[in-house]
């Protein structure tokens, strides 16, 4: 069977046509594929992340928890150490004014050396 010159080139053009469609339809799949294993890639790191963040959210109440704790301990054992320092002043008797009075006198006294430049060797 014999086709015309025109009948064959027309369709070698149609089948030119389709070859160039098939050849974009695989780049499209291989394109729609590879963003489709990119979006799974992303969607795995990113639920790794979310775990990631709640764990160290637990971790960071638990720690706020011990720094409260550790803070209010802190304070306990700073107003105790106050209390005994004032008890051994007291016992001492460096908390009466006249105590007050001589360190007034202490830095205003006369035989006192004046400091040197910062750096001598005097």
């Amino acid at each position: 069977m014999w086709i015309s010159r025109t009948r064959y080139t027309d369709m070698r053009a149609q089948i030119e046509r389709l070859v160039d469609q098939r050849d974009d339809a695989r780049r499209d799949a291989a394109a729609h594929l590879s963003a489709a294993r990119r979006t799974a890639a992303r969607n795995t790191h990113l639920s790794e992340q979310l775990q990631d963040a709640m764990g160290y959210e637990r971790r960071i109440v638990r720690m706020t928890r011990a720094a409260a704790r550790l803070s209010a301990a802190l304070t306990t054992q700073t107003r105790r150490a106050d209390r005994l320092q004032q008890r051994l002043d007291a016992a001492l008797g460096l908390d009466s004014p006249a105590i007050a009075d001589g360190a007034l006198w202490q830095q205003h006294r006369t035989d006192k050396p004046e400091p040197g430049p910062k750096g001598s060797m005097l």
